[in-house]
C-alpha cells in the first residue's frame, strides 16, 4: 500500500505529529488521530488541551483504546516498579494508573488493535 499511503499523505495537511516534525500548527483541528494511554500527568494534559481543539477525535492501538501493556502497572505498586526499573526513580513522573483515552475526553471512533502490526 506504499504508493496508496504516499497518495494519502499528499491529500492531508498534517498539522500536528510531534513524532514526526517539530513544527506543529495551532488548531483547530478537523480530525485527530491520538495513540497511546494516559500515563503521566503531560500525557493527561495534552489530551485535554487537543481535544478542545478537535472537532473528531479517533483513537489508535490497544493502548488509546483500552490501556494496553501498560495499563498492567494499575494491579500493582507503581512506586516499586519505577524504583525496580529506573535508577533514579525520583525524576519519573507517572499517574497512579495508566488509563484509556476514552476515560478523559469524548472520543469519536476507536479503532481497534495494534497501529505498528
Amino acid at each position: 500500500m506504499e504508493d496508496d499511503l504516499l497518495a494519502l499523505g499528499a491529500a492531508l495537511d498534517i498539522a500536528y505529529f510531534p513524532e514526526a516534525s517539530s513544527h506543529m500548527q495551532p488548531g483547530p483541528y478537523d480530525i485527530m488521530f491520538v495513540e497511546g494511554s494516559i500515563t503521566c500527568p503531560e500525557d493527561l494534559s495534552r489530551v485535554l488541551d487537543l481535544r478542545q481543539q478537535t472537532t473528531t477525535l479517533i483513537t489508535i492501538g490497544a493502548c488509546a483504546t483500552s490501556g494496553g501493556i501498560q495499563a498492567l502497572r494499575n494491579w500493582g505498586d507503581v512506586e516499586a516498579f519505577k524504583r525496580t526499573v529506573y535508577p533514579s526513580p525520583e525524576y519519573i513522573h507517572s499517574l497512579s494508573t495508566s488509563t484509556p483515552i476514552f476515560e478523559h475526553v469524548k472520543v469519536n471512533y476507536e479503532l481497534w488493535g495494534m497501529p505498528d502490526r
